[in-house]
């Protein structure tokens, strides 16, 4: 089954601090990312957080933008049945698109959340 390129998005807070408090976590230059296995179903859901010290939102969304276009991307290599966060650090601020693309890829390679297609 081919995934499409559009990201299933996780919305609940409660999902958020359960990875927060029980996920496991890499930490890069620019970004955190959080994961944790999805035992209710198969999807795999992404998440991202900025935090308001960050910038104002102009910065905030360009962050957003930046590693969302990065994780839909990666998005029909990732193993199904996770929950992934992603939290940007103040480095993502300025860093280049490319940076932060090699660094989630790198992030999710260490994760093991890459599968292998045939």
């Amino acid at each position: 089954m081919e995934k499409s390129g559009k990201l299933k998005t996780i919305r609940e807070n409660h999902i958020f601090s359960r990875l927060y408090s029980k996920g496991k976590s890499y930490s890069g230059r620019c970004v955190v990312l959080y994961c944790q296995k999805n035992y209710g179903g198969k999807v795999t859901k992404v998440g991202i957080t900025v935090s308001k010290s960050r910038g104002n939102a102009v910065v905030r969304n360009r962050i957003k933008r930046r590693i969302k276009e990065s994780l839909r991307l990666l998005y029909p290599f990732m193993k199904e049945g996770y929950f992934i966060v992603v939290v940007a650090r103040q480095a993502s601020v300025s860093a280049a698109y490319c940076e932060l693309a090699d660094e989630l890829y790198d992030l999710l390679k260490r994760a093991a959340l890459l599968g292998v297609k045939e």
